[in-house]
């Protein structure tokens, strides 16, 4: 009875599994049911071969109480259990996969403490069905295999047979799995639902205890191009830090940081955008300078928090920088300006408990924080945190505290987080241009919620008039990484490209004491630059160990530096016009002429060989500059 229990536990359970993975697939079309089959054989071999494998070790388990037969009895009932609860992580995991992009990882599972942050997001995709699934598919699943125990033959040549059937037709779904995987499935954007979801979890551990890997590139590169990563102190003396007392005829400029969370370049009406989903924004920039070639490092927000606020390259690992290092050493912007008498603020309408940002923030040059426990409204529409006129009640508050020192305030918006809640009362807009967008309703509440937030830096900048502060104010705003809606590439959420709808983040810098008519700067440049540049415009030396250069420095190098890091890596490297993008996973070369095809569709990296290898250099001193930097 053990042994057939065991059998049957394993069998169900691989099938299991299959029925888990096809619900991603969805109902199969009529007249494909064919490349159906072929599509979930690629996507779920690797689960069959999974419970074949739990089989095994189940097997000698029960060689292991052979004489015991109470024992056995145990070991049988508990693989069942066990087979139960994988069934059950299989479900959670395919509800994960589609805010996630991944299956869920120890990583994940440690933020605990951030389960009522995410709730909203993963709500989303907590639909009926997929409520349904997870009750019932292990229930279902301990009925079957209890019946099937129960009727089927307990010995003989029937048993025998349907055991050659099964392993025949493990072996042909596997063969025929990985093959279609290897020639179709490996290259498709969420390659990663053919992957085993327990197998999954206990990789992530192994990353987690012993570090995790690393991008590295084994191609030789010019020494030279190591310069493109060197602290500012290695390119020239450091100048020393005036203090408040040497300021002169005119007092620096007050310093407002906007960070538009998930905000992409193309969503926008700034930066090369076309929407029109902030009007404020685009018509503020006729005070300021617009940089449309400015590149967020990777899709991950505590990474960027630390580019822009350190003016560093995050580790080229699946960590969050602030994780990772909550105490980081680098010199912040906020501790210079802090050092020059600036008062300090930084604030946000989500929580700071999110990836260790309640450690990093304050011990960065801030003196006020405040999230969404502290603001001086509570307007909640998520549990991500509070509606953006929250964080800016609390801004326009900070800035009249005190007019006889300068400020500088760095704020965090929200609301443009999935699930992109719109705010209650405020009616949706038209505002989706293209017709049939594979995301369409997410784009729609998406670009309205940025519409709402921009209508509440329309009350910023009306504060700063008002309180007569803006001939002595510098505003910038950018966005902290992209989000992309299936189009134009079969992408979704953000972190899984480094296509522009990933990367390209718009920067607009207000600043009408220097800015008396617009602006637009072709300069390229990264997150790492924007700290560079702010203390350029307030008149403060750059730091020393600063790796990003102003945008306003001619002498700048054209390129900029980006990466993807879920489960395996790729680079990217903008220079010029030119874009290249390098799978490390599967080593296929993308490049791109953004001058004459904006929207990356036509692929020359086959005619432009030279170019590849040459871009494929600078990624390689890339991750060595990356090494050596992170080995210190």
């Amino acid at each position: 009875m053990a042994s057939r229990r065991l059998f049957w536990a394993a069998a169900w359970l691989g099938f299991a599994l299959i029925i888990i993975k096809a619900s991603h697939l969805g109902i199969p079309q009529a007249g494909d049911v064919a490349g159906y089959l072929r599509s979930l054989a690629a996507i779920s071999y690797r689960d069959v071969l999974f419970a074949a494998s739990v089989w095994t070790f189940g097997r000698a388990a029960l060689a292991l109480a052979r004489d015991r037969p109470i024992m056995s009895r145990l070991v049988s009932i508990g693989f069942v259990a066990f087979s139960a609860l994988i069934c059950l992580y299989a479900v959670a995991s395919a509800i994960a996969f589609s805010p996630l992009g991944g299956f869920l990882t120890y990583p994940l599972l440690q933020l605990v403490g951030s389960v009522r942050m995410m709730s909203s997001s993963v709500s989303a995709y907590l639909t009926p069905r997929a409520v349904f699934g997870l009750v019932v598919v292990p229930a279902a699943y301990i009925g079957v295999v209890s019946a099937t125990v129960w009727l089927a033959p307990a010995a003989g040549a029937r048993r025998a047979r349907t055991g050659v059937a099964l392993w025949t037709a493990i072996a042909l779904w596997a063969g025929v799995g990985q093959y279609v995987y290897a020639t179709d499935w490996a290259t498709h954007y969420d390659w990663r639902i053919a992957e085993n979801p327990p197998w999954v979890l206990v990789s992530s551990l192994w990353q987690a205890v012993s570090g995790g890997p690393t991008a590295r590139l084994s191609a030789a590169f010019p020494d030279t191009d190591l310069a493109d990563f060197n602290a500012i102190g290695s390119r020239r003396p450091a100048a020393a830090l005036p203090l408040a007392t040497t300021w002169t005829s005119r007092r620096p400029p007050n310093v407002i940081l906007i960070v538009l969370e998930s905000v992409a370049a193309r969503w926008t009406g700034v930066s090369g955008g076309e929407y029109a989903s902030t009007p404020t924004l685009k018509a503020e920039a006729a005070h300021g300078v617009v940089f449309d070639r400015v590149y967020a490092h990777v899709g991950r927000s505590s990474n960027s928090l630390a580019s822009m606020l350190l003016s560093v390259y995050p580790k080229l690992d699946f960590q969050d920088y602030t994780e990772e290092f909550p105490r980081a050493t680098q010199t912040s912007l906020a501790a210079i300006l802090r050092d020059r008498g600036y008062r300090t603020a930084f604030m946000t309408s989500s929580n700071m408990r999110w990836a260790g940002w309640d450690t990093f923030v304050p011990a960065h040059g801030f003196s006020e924080v405040r999230d969404d426990r502290s603001l001086p409204c509570d307007t909640r529409v998520t549990s991500w945190g509070l509606a953006d006129a929250c964080v800016v009640d609390g801004i326009t508050q900070f800035i009249t505290q005190d007019r006889t020192r300068p400020f500088f305030v760095m704020a965090w918006t929200q609301q443009t987080h999935h699930p992109y809640e719109p705010t209650p009362g405020v009616p949706l807009l038209e505002l989706v241009r293209e017709p049939n967008i594979p995301d369409e309703y997410d784009l729609g509440r998406y670009l309205n919620v940025l519409h709402e937030t921009d209508r509440q830096l329309a009350r910023l900048f009306e504060s700063i008039r008002a309180a007569g502060l803006a001939d002595d104010t510098l505003v910038a705003v950018i966005g902290d990484h992209g989000q992309a809606f299936g189009f134009p590439h079969d992408s979704y959420l953000q972190g899984r490209t480094v296509y522009e709808e990933d990367v390209r983040v718009p920067l607009l810098i207000w600043y009408p004491r220097r800015y008396a008519t617009p602006v637009e700067s072709s300069a390229i440049g990264g997150l790492i630059d924007l700290a560079p540049t702010i203390a350029d415009l307030a008149g403060a030396p750059a730091a020393a160990d600063w790796q990003g250069r102003s945008l306003l420095d001619p002498a700048r190098a054209p390129r900029a530096y980006f990466y993807v890091a879920q489960d395996e890596f790729k680079l990217g490297v903008r220079e010029g016009s030119w874009k290249y993008i390098l799978d490390l996973r599967t080593g296929v070369e993308e490049l791109y002429d953004l001058e004459h095809d904006a929207s990356e569709q036509k692929n020359v990296a086959r005619v432009q060989s030279d170019r590849c290898a040459r871009l494929r250099q600078r990624l390689a001193a890339w991750t060595e500059a990356n090494r050596r930097q992170y080995e210190k």
